[in-house]
């Protein structure tokens, strides 16, 4: 569903909030839409990131997983919940979603996080640049 004139505007706003690092306006924003908005995956999607800035992990990973509920066939959304469950150590959570999502949709991303986990010994860290820091 489309969002109103005035939740783009606020949506609007959010980001320009977000974008000057003054994350606890946007934070009250999305959060606010997300309630009068919860069949938004954009919104979802975009609080989650934004409370993943601003350090709060857990609540950050509930909004990624609603969003990707909302929009299966986002990879976008898909690689964020990814990286960040992968982040937090929950591998086994992150490949669910990998293979969920390479379930309905190729992904050359997916395909390359793949290669880099086989190319690896199971001790070695992930390769800066990779993909895999906790802030893809």
């Amino acid at each position: 569903m489309k969002l109103s004139d005035h939740e783009t505007r606020q949506f609007a706003q959010a980001q320009e909030r977000s974008r000057a690092h003054a994350l606890p306006g946007a934070l009250e924003i999305l959060k606010d839409l997300a309630s009068s908005r919860p069949d938004s995956a954009m919104i979802n999607a975009t609080l989650a990131n934004t409370l993943k800035g601003a350090g709060d992990i857990a609540p950050a990973i509930d909004h990624f997983l609603k969003a990707v509920k909302l929009a299966p066939t986002s990879e976008l959304y898909s690689l964020r919940l990814f990286h960040i469950l992968w982040a937090q150590g929950r591998r086994d959570e992150a490949f669910d979603e990998m293979r969920r999502f390479m379930a309905i949709a190729d992904s050359i991303d997916y395909r390359a996080i793949v290669a880099e986990i086989n190319a690896k010994s199971p001790d070695d860290p992930p390769s800066p640049g990779s993909g895999w820091e906790t802030n893809p």
